[in-house]
């Protein structure tokens, strides 16, 4: 007896313990998803004075002040990554818990559908007239019919009980594989957040050699950029007007190349305009620096320009749908001219920040440029890209 007595004192001490740190943890993953909150509208903010900047007249000193606040927004980037590690690790923990409860009252319901399967068995080896026969009174005649309907409603009962545990556990599992998924793509997102601010930091040190420069001679540089910039316009229109057509095959859709949804310069951007002087034919979707860039569709690859440590890199692909797309600033290429892709291949990185690889004179920080072809013309890519 003394020792059932110790069991049942060690029993309640453990459960008592793990209602405690159950408790701890729901309190701790309310507070990293309060920071998460905080940060996510900080990194708002950062974006909207981000936005501002880029707006501005380009100069030499702007260009600095915008890399600053580049570096500011990755560094909060990856505080706010790290913070999202955690608290999907302590959604997981609750989940877990979840997922053993649920199991734990799977097995009771269970084991109360055996019991009572076991005993509608029973009774049903006795027919009415046996019951009523061996009843010593009308009482215990209704007690035991009683019985009988109590049973099959316990089996009716445990059934749907089980039926929404069933359910209470897929769901549970399915979201428990969200998370799983989430926390796989946001440390790769880490990796590549934190390469790029590395790359930042490298093409700040760059621009600040600059500064010895005159602004005078800045304004020159930027000059050539953008007649870099608008002859690669010109021969990007020109080779796609070349290029011999084919009969499409399929619809004409395109998938985001990247993941991020997040667009800084609108096609035909008038901001655009009136900063570096030149038509947008594209949109610019801010992503970090050495983003793997993915093929939207099937095609082959018809040209691939690398501009080297200080000019303007770029790739086209035709699909097979007849749209064409182009890909400008990136940092580096997965493929080759002529190769054939398939959709969701990787075909280069993003690039972007200025001083780097690809990104050429003229651009304002890490994205992806990203333009649409359709019969010999650009296209805003809003109206073919698809999720």
């Amino acid at each position: 007896m003394k020792q059932q007595a110790w069991l049942k004192i060690i029993a309640l001490v453990v459960a008592v313990c793990l209602t405690g740190v159950n408790l701890v943890s729901a309190d701790l993953l309310s507070d990293k998803q309060d920071e998460l909150s905080v940060i996510q509208k900080k990194i708002e903010q950062q974006e909207a004075e981000l936005a501002k900047v880029r707006k501005q007249k380009l100069t030499l000193d702007n260009q600095v002040k915008l890399l600053d606040q580049q570096i500011e927004a990755s560094q909060l980037a990856l505080t706010g990554i790290d913070t999202e590690i955690i608290t999907i690790g302590l959604e997981k923990n609750k989940i877990n818990h979840e997922l053993v409860d649920l199991e734990e009252e799977s097995l009771a319901r269970r084991l109360n559908l055996k019991v009572a399967i076991r005993a509608s068995y029973i009774y049903s080896q006795e027919s009415l007239l046996e019951i009523m026969l061996s009843s010593s009174s009308l009482a215990d005649f209704s007690s035991r019919v009683q019985s009988v309907d109590n049973i099959q409603n316990k089996i009716t009962s445990n059934i749907s009980a089980l039926e929404e545990i069933k359910q209470g556990l897929a769901t549970k599992k399915a979201v428990l594989e969200d998370k799983n998924v989430r926390l796989l793509d946001i440390r790769q997102q880490r990796i590549v957040e934190e390469q790029s601010l590395q790359v930042q930091i490298g093409a700040k040190q760059v621009i600040v050699k600059d500064l010895k420069l005159s602004e005078a001679d800045y304004q020159k540089k930027l000059s050539e950029a953008r007649t870099e910039q608008q002859a690669i316009s010109n021969e990007i229109a020109n080779l796609l007007k070349a290029t011999p057509k084919q009969v499409p095959v399929g619809e004409l859709v395109l998938y985001w190349p990247i993941a991020s949804r997040r667009i800084t310069a609108t096609f035909h951007d008038a901001d655009y305009a009136r900063t570096f002087g030149l038509t947008h034919n594209a949109i610019d979707i801010a992503t970090p620096q050495g983003t793997p860039v993915k093929a939207p569709y099937d095609g082959t690859v018809t040209k691939i320009k690398d501009g080297g440590a200080r000019g303007l890199s770029y790739l086209i692909i035709n699909h097979t749908n007849g749209l064409a797309t182009v890909y400008m600033h990136l940092s580096g290429f997965a493929v080759s001219t002529g190769a054939f892709v398939a959709r969701g291949q990787v075909i280069g990185y993003s690039g972007g920040t200025p001083g780097t690889p690809g990104a050429g004179w003229l651009t304002t920080g890490p994205h992806l440029h990203f333009e649409v072809w359709y019969q010999d013309q650009a296209r805003n890519p809003l109206a073919y890209l698809v999720n």
